[in-house]
């Protein structure tokens, strides 16, 4: 079992326990799942607004992401909800297998395999998904009052007076839900993950952190949040330079032949922020400035021959595996901090050493 201390420095500690090869096992096939599920919904989502397939494929790229112009509507806001919900489970999914694997590991249960995780998440996904589900409609509930004050305010000014008082105290208990809401979705997997509890016990626990242990929930919480953009930076980096001293090699007396087929297969990378109404993108900008600016998959690849484009498109669908496995490292890193964090808030708390319990599997 491993020794804590239940402070702060244990979330630093337990950041090293998520770089383990089984973690990323374990995560990495719900990021795909996570990604191909918001994919086949956003283009489904503005396929619906009137937009054409080749112009969904110019401007937004293979991974399209919603603007102003193509949120609103029906059908469409339903495809962009159910995409998010999809993927939003999915991410939860992962994260519960790997918060189980962690409290494995802070038992000192090193062998705890990957099919065990995933057989853990199934059993105890709905006693994850459903406390933030229902925090959510509370606080749909809470801002239709809102509104409905608001409109009632409208219709005769002198009822301003009596409505204020009660859309104040609505909107606090509006404030209150949202961040139970945030604070759910980021513990609910560690919860559930440490302590094999159900639904009505998740939500209760969640209630409860956020009135005893709010402040150092919180902080735990983007301390993990740090390091797992730190983590995912420092992997990003590493890969990038591997990236381009194999080019480099690859081009070695090819007369620019790896960079040009690299800009082609940069032609495939997702441009998610070009959607928000042309804001340039972190990769369009990056690419610009190594004179790889990459352009639309049809425009790139018109003056290549069959064999180019081939190399190009498997090069590309590396660089997808890449970028997920970084999303993947993140969770990881996530998970593993939010699990040593609960662990440490329980303790806090209710002085009761999880890393002691002997719960079922």
């Amino acid at each position: 079992m491993k020794v804590l201390t239940y402070s702060y420095r244990d979330v630093f500690h337990s950041s090293s326990l998520g770089l383990r090869v089984r973690k990323w096992l374990v995560a990495f096939p719900f990021v795909l799942t996570g990604l191909l599920w918001w994919t086949i919904c956003a283009w489904l989502a503005l396929l619906s607004r009137g937009f054409s397939f080749g112009l969904v494929w110019r401007v937004y790229g293979p991974i399209p992401w919603p603007s102003l112009t193509t949120t609103f509507g029906f059908p469409a806001a339903v495809l962009w909800i159910t995409g998010l919900v999809g993927a939003t489970v999915s991410w939860l999914f992962a994260c519960i297998a790997v918060g189980r694997m962690t409290y494995q590991q802070l038992k000192g249960n090193e062998f705890f395999g990957v099919a065990e995780a995933w057989r853990f998440a199934r059993r105890k996904l709905a006693p994850t998904v459903v406390p933030p589900a229902f925090l959510a409609v509370g606080g749909i509930v809470l801002a239709l009052i809102l509104l409905l004050l608001a409109a009632l305010g409208r219709v005769w000014t002198p009822l301003l007076g009596p409505v204020f008082p009660v859309a104040f105290l609505v909107s606090l208990a509006l404030l209150y839900v949202i961040a139970l809401w945030v604070l759910g979705l980021l513990l609910a997997p560690a919860i559930v993950a440490s302590s094999s509890s159900e639904t009505l016990e998740t939500m209760f626990e969640i209630f409860s952190l956020q009135s005893s242990q709010g402040k150092r929930s919180w902080w735990y919480s983007f301390l993990g949040l740090l390091l797992s953009t730190a983590h995912t930076l420092a992997l990003g980096v590493f890969m990038g330079v591997g990236a381009l001293l194999a080019s480099w090699a690859l081009d070695a007396g090819h007369a620019g032949a790896a960079g040009r087929t690299l800009r082609q297969a940069l032609a495939w990378a997702p441009r998610v922020t070009r959607a928000l109404n042309g804001v340039p993108g972190v990769l369009d900008a990056l690419c610009a400035g190594l004179g790889l600016r990459p352009s639309s998959p049809p425009t790139a690849y018109g003056s290549l021959n069959p064999p180019s484009t081939l190399g190009a498109t498997v090069v590309a669908a590396w660089m997808f595996l890449l970028a997920a496995l970084l999303v993947a490292q993140f969770l990881v890193t996530f998970a593993t901090s939010q699990t040593a964090s609960y662990v440490v808030l329980r303790q806090l708390k209710d002085e009761q050493n999880l890393l002691e319990e002997d719960l079922e599997e």
